[in-house]
Order: structure tokens, then C-alpha cells, then sequence
């Protein structure tokens, strides 16, 4: 008879966690270029769609929550030295990745802004970048 309320108990368990999971409001995510959403991306990942003159690439996600996720990263910037067009991307190993300020849109919840901490000859800087949050238009 234990056994048999042992596994009730088990049963019931497992199911109250797959219900509270499935209640659990969805991550944020970010907004692809190409209109696609992104939970925990690890390859490349454009930030700024426009120009393309900045990005992330091999991310490690250290977290990734309801308000921000945080993670280990190669970020890419054009320098625009001495000019965007005549620049080339430099890559900065080891960055520091924190994306924040989810907004509610047609296609979840999505991330509106991306800090990127890097080093550059030594000094700390900072990157902000703002990820779209609704798909571009089609052309």
C-alpha cells in the first residue's frame, strides 16, 4: 500500500511541474535579421540589422532569464577607422554579453537592448546595441 501512495504522490508531482512549466510565461528571445526569434543563440547573432557593423558570435550563456541573460562572447565591431566603409570587423574575444529590457510584441517577448563590455588595449568599453524588435518589412 506505501508503494502504491509512493507512486501517487511521484505521479502527481511530475504532473504539477509539467503544469506550473507549462503556465511559466516563455524566455524572451532576440530578433534576427532575418525575422527569426533566438533562445540562447551560440552561433552568429547580427545586432545592428541595419549596417551590419556589429556582432556576437559563439556565445556561452551563462543565464538567460525573464529580465536579462548574460553570457561569454567573440563580439565584432566595425571601428569605422577611418571610415565605416574603408574599416574592416575587429573581434574581441572573451566580451561580456548582457541582454536587457524585454518588450512585449506580436512575436513574444523579445530583447531591446545589448550591452557588449570588451577589452581594447587594455581599457574596458563599453557597446550598446538595440536588436529589432519586430521583424523588418518585406521587400
Amino acid at each position: 500500500m506505501s508503494r502504491l501512495i509512493h507512486v501517487s504522490v511521484a505521479g502527481l508531482l511530475v504532473l504539477f511541474v509539467a503544469a506550473a512549466a507549462a503556465a511559466a510565461p516563455s524566455a524572451p528571445r532576440l530578433l534576427g535579421c532575418d525575422g527569426k526569434t533566438l533562445l540562447r543563440p551560440p552561433g552568429l547573432v547580427v545586432l545592428s540589422c541595419a549596417d551590419a557593423n556589429s556582432e556576437i558570435r559563439g556565445t556561452q550563456w551563462l543565464t538567460w532569464g525573464r529580465s536579462s541573460a548574460s553570457g561569454i562572447t567573440t563580439f565584432g565591431v566595425n571601428l569605422c577607422t577611418p571610415t565605416c566603409a574603408g574599416s574592416n570587423m575587429t573581434f574581441f574575444a572573451h566580451s561580456r554579453v548582457r541582454l536587457l529590457d524585454p518588450k512585449r510584441t506580436r512575436l513574444g517577448l523579445l530583447f531591446s537592448r545589448a550591452v557588449v563590455t570588451y577589452m581594447q588595449h587594455g581599457h574596458a568599453k563599453t557597446f550598446t546595441a538595440y536588436p529589432p524588435t519586430r521583424p523588418r518589412p518585406t521587400q
